[in-house]
């Protein structure tokens, strides 16, 4: 039983969700949408910020380069097997907790909210520090003071880190995460690549 649980554990942290149509199926960003992977719609989902980086203007926080920590809150596969793991996210999508395995978000302390003028629903990016993989993301969950570095299952996997059933991480963990305030109303756009080398 335990090692058919863990099998379906890894098969949905690699099977990431993103937009309907099968031409943006390797898009991965924050945006309206729904948390259910069957109502997701191409160009609402989490795809990238209509206009492309430029539209984000200059970040108002960067990580600098940190370790990346895992969340899983909003997975329900997850319960009972990451300790800090909640099944809801201070975020929602469509009223409901986003999915750490389906949506790139990130973690922000209340502290770098406040000091940085960002809202939760703003765009952020989360880069591999080692590749320059990038992937845009949405600020969906607040967590705790000092915390640096906490990125959804998605965002993870996009930029080429994986999470193990241990809570280890696969690949080089090195993140750059950076917000971008104010920009929560620029909607989503599923039809430019996201997932890039910078």
């Amino acid at each position: 039983m335990r090692i058919g649980l863990k099998i379906v554990i890894a098969f949905s942290v690699l099977a990431l969700p993103a937009c309907d149509d099968k031409e943006y199926a390797d898009l991965l960003g924050g945006g309206q949408g729904s948390s259910d992977l069957n109502n997701v719609i191409a160009g609402d989902g989490f795809c990238g910020p209509q206009g492309g980086r430029e539209a984000l203007g200059s970040a108002s926080f960067n990580s600098g380069v940190t370790t990346a920590k895992i969340d899983t809150d909003g997975n329900p596969l997850m319960e009972g097997h990451d300790a800090t793991w909640q099944a809801d996210t201070s975020g929602h999508v469509n009223g409901q907790a986003v999915n750490s395995v389906q949506y790139a978000y990130v973690v922000m302390s209340i502290s770098q909210i406040d000091a940085r003028g960002v809202a939760l629903g703003d765009w952020a990016t989360v880069t591999n520090a080692a590749s320059g993989k990038t992937v845009f993301a949405r600020v969906e969950d607040k967590g705790p003071p000092g915390g640096t570095g906490e990125i959804s299952q998605a965002a993870a996997s996009a930029v080429g880190i994986q999470y193990l059933p241990s809570s280890a991480t696969v690949g080089d963990p090195s993140v750059i995460v950076e917000a971008y305030a104010g920009t929560s109303s620029i909607q989503g756009d599923c039809s430019q690549s996201v997932a890039t080398n910078s």
